[in-house]
């Protein structure tokens, strides 16, 4: 029997599909909400491109990230994302994440684009 994989979350925005960016961003909060009650989690949420906005000090969500850490989701940042846009330092959950970390978890998990 194959060994079942675990679930990552992708996030490369601020928010879950196209469209409107304020419906984007309420779907991606109601989803944080919704996990943390949920028995199934995924192993980890790497956030990349303008994501990592959302683990940086002053983000709306970092509570509900939190959360999520605490219940044993890993929350990653990619580091070069951080550092292009001036968010090295400010990292407020989660931790920073190389593209070797990254490739990590994507390779060896089924991975879900958020």
């Amino acid at each position: 029997m194959a060994e079942q994989k675990g679930k990552v979350f992708l996030l490369g925005g601020e928010g879950c599909g196209y469209g409107d960016s304020n419906l984007s961003f309420q779907i991606l909060v109601d989803l944080l909400e919704a996990l943390v009650d949920r028995k199934e989690r995924p192993t980890a949420i790497i956030c990349w491109n303008t994501a990592v906005r959302i683990v940086a000090e002053g983000s709306p969500l970092l509570s509900r990230l939190k959360r999520l850490e605490e219940k044993g989701i890993n929350i990653l940042a990619g580091r070069s994302c951080l550092v292009d846009l001036e968010l090295e330092d400010k990292v407020a959950v989660g931790k920073v994440a190389n593209m070797n970390d990254i490739l990590d978890l994507i390779l060896h998990n089924d991975v879900v684009s958020l």
